[in-house]
């Protein structure tokens, strides 16, 4: 060609040539970046590269000017990028939203929310618990749930990428979810027992003719035909009573010094406390018990070890299988005698009790413990979602299928509790206390009354395992989408790496199923949440809107689901929930109660273990900033710059521009994975 156009051997149209070659090639380049992002993400087909700062080892999808920046400043041959899986997505919208209801609605509906409501004013409860639902629960899980799918990664990671020092946020709401995941795996374990117990024609704690039993057992709800027939003339408002009034007394008196054979059943053939004198001495392990654990920790990763796609078809049965139960047992409650006098005991307001301040943090506190914000599952659900998912719809919908569920089981409970005080000649306040007892002595003392005993009993402890394997789902899922998406390894073994977190977590939960082990399930119970988990929201909240900025979290909610947050939520994600959990925090270390279970009192050495427990699982926050302010900023500047470069957000994004300016090159690291969006 030179030949036969002399004049195209001058080394200006040679280079004028090779530049053109160049700048084609890098047409091509943009033309083809442009269209891979313009792919709808529900075909998840959307790949980039990860730029990495080689300074702070922070990465993040580059922009289309700064992939110029690198090809044409880079001299070197871009590797190709490592491997990596896919990030699953949820297999429609159905699936993602039962496992959210599935999470929200749990144990704490059945056996805390009735008698939470019922000691701190019945009807007039609802007044806190809705003001805290609407300031607090909703806010919150709208956040968490928007967080999760637009950044798509687990907790840990999603807290270092709004900013290097607020990644402590997930390392500590990671360290909380462990903890509460060992005492409620171990709740559920409970439920299977009672649920193989309970394939028998007579209950085995409905009698006291075992061998377990003592002298002091009671079968007191099987009472005599003379009994039953003057039970019918009892009157409790105190009119017209068979029983004279001494008579009665008498009565009570007899019934209140024994034991109940419901009782001594959970407590001394089941759990086998008799022989454990406290949390010093804990005795040695059930075998019945751990097989049962094992058995709950084998199920659910049957379950989950395929991500999403399995855990998905799970709910189908246990988001569900609650409420179909729960209105079973309603049905059958109020058929039974007394269940009115329950219920009104349930739904009575009493107006005087919103005077106490405890009042209204056992209402906060209940939205903590049921919608569960500061946990990750809520952001790590979320993860799975495409970005565009319209979240707001989705929290509203859990809300209100958790408010549904803590109501239905309050009527379920306390009709059967009323009938309980009909036949027990009490008060329904005095005839169980919540917690484990509602659900392991008393309901199932009821149950025993049934005309059908062992088919109400089973229905009763599938729904109790249902409604806790559905947390469990959520905590096992956020645990291990946290790691994975800190090491990918774990990513590409997720059948491995779940199994070994399964098992791990087997060996830590073995001091709950000793024979003291109830001690332990208590003092986690206790220490585990409260107050370390409002802080985690309070921090959560600060960073979202202070750190990252109220205007770019508001931007990013009107580009990716169409629409902005109204007014209140802004005030509520910037003010009002900081606020309220730092005056919850001051609550909570006002009322410490005595802690104790039966008789047994917990010493002081264990009450203060258990603060600085507590504290323990905050200390990633301060440390990850400590961490933060030596690693990622500049030793040169002030130390009120190196504070503000601290808590701003794009600190990766400054020092890209500044490498731009001065005409640096940034380096692909060639072990960074493709982010699949």
């Amino acid at each position: 060609m030179s030949d036969r156009y002399p004049f195209l051997k001058n080394r200006n149209w040679d280079l004028m040539i090779e530049g053109t070659r160049s700048h084609l090639f890098l047409l091509f380049l943009i033309i083809e970046l442009q269209a891979s992002e313009n792919i709808p993400e529900r075909e998840q087909t959307r790949t980039s590269s990860i730029l990495t700062d080689t300074n702070n080892n922070t990465s993040r999808k580059p922009s289309i000017t700064e992939q110029l920046v690198i090809l044409t400043t880079s001299a070197l041959v871009l590797p190709p990028s490592s491997p990596t899986v896919p990030r699953d997505l949820w297999t429609n919208k159905v699936e993602f939203l039962l496992s959210v209801i599935g999470y929200v609605v749990d144990l704490g509906n059945v056996w805390r929310f009735p008698y939470v409501c019922y000691a701190n004013g019945g009807g007039a409860f609802l007044i806190p618990y809705m003001i805290f639902l609407c300031l607090i629960g909703i806010p919150m899980m709208y956040l968490e749930l928007f967080l999760g799918q637009f950044y798509r990664c687990g907790n840990i990671t999603l807290w270092g990428r709004i900013a290097p020092s607020m990644k402590g946020i997930g390392i500590a709401s990671f360290l909380i979810v462990t903890a509460v995941t060992l005492f409620y795996t171990t709740i559920i374990a409970h439920a299977v027992f009672y649920l193989f117990s309970s394939f028998r024609e007579v209950l085995p704690w409905s009698l006291c003719s075992h061998t377990w039993n003592t002298p002091s057992c009671s079968e007191r709800m099987r009472i005599d035909s003379v009994k039953n027939q003057t039970n019918e003339h009892i009157n409790f408002n105190g009119i017209n009573n068979f029983f004279s009034l001494n008579e009665t007394q008498k009565y009570n008196s007899i019934i209140d010094s024994k034991v109940s054979s419901a009782d001594e059943y959970y407590n001394i053939y089941m759990l086998g406390i008799n022989h454990s004198k406290g949390l010093t001495d804990l005795g040695s392990i059930k075998i019945d018990l751990l097989l049962c654990l094992i058995s709950i920790f084998v199920l659910m990763y049957m379950c989950i070890y395929r991500g999403v796609k399995s855990t998905g078809k799970a709910v189908y049965v246990t988001a569900t299988l609650p409420y179909i139960v729960l209105i079973i047992l309603l049905i059958q409650g109020l058929n039974l005698e007394g269940s009115r006098n329950g219920i009104t005991y349930f739904l009575k307001p009493s107006f005087s009790k919103l005077k106490d301040m405890k009042v209204w943090y056992s209402a906060a506190n209940q939205i903590f413990f049921t919608l569960g914000p500061g946990l990750s599952v809520l952001t790590t659900y979320g993860s799975y979602n495409v970005s565009s998912n319209n979240c707001y719809y989705d929290a509203l919908i859990a809300v209100v299928a958790n408010f549904a569920a803590s109501f239905l089981s309050g009527f379920v409970v306390f009709s059967a509790l009323g009938h309980m005080s009909w036949r027990l000649q009490k008060n329904v306040e005095s005839v169980v206390d919540q917690g484990p007892s509602l659900s392991f002595i008393a309901y199932p003392e009821i149950l025993a009354t049934f005309k059908y005993p062992a088919l109400f009993s089973i229905l009763f402890f599938l729904m109790v395992i249902n409604l806790g394997l559905d947390s469990d789902f959520g905590g096992l899922e956020s645990m291990y989408t946290a790691m994975s998406d800190e090491f990918p390894l774990l990513k590409r073994h997720r059948k491995s790496g779940m199994f070994i977190m399964c098992f791990v977590l087997i060996i830590a939960c073995l001091p709950t199923v000793t024979q003291g082990g109830n001690y332990v399930v208590q003092f986690l119970d206790k220490f585990s949440t409260a107050p370390a988990l409002m802080l985690v929201v309070m921090m959560e909240a600060i960073a979202a809107t202070w750190i990252y900025g109220i205007n770019n979290l508001v931007n990013d909610i009107r580009t990716n689901l169409g629409f902005e947050p109204n007014l209140f939520f802004r005030l509520a994600w910037t003010v009002i929930c900081p606020v309220i959990v730092i005056m919850l925090m001051v609550l909570a270390l006002s009322y410490s109660d005595e802690l104790k279970y039966g008789n047994y009192i917990f010493p002081s050495w264990s009450i203060i273990f258990g603060w600085c427990l507590n504290m323990c699982f905050i200390l990633p926050i301060p440390i990850v900033m400590l961490y933060a302010f030596f690693r990622h900023t500049d030793s040169r500047n002030s130390f009120k710059q190196r504070i503000n470069d601290l808590f701003t957000p794009n600190i990766t994004k400054q020092r890209m521009k500044q490498q731009i300016e001065k005409g640096t090159a940034f380096t692909m690291s060639s072990s960074a994975p493709i982010s699949h969006v």
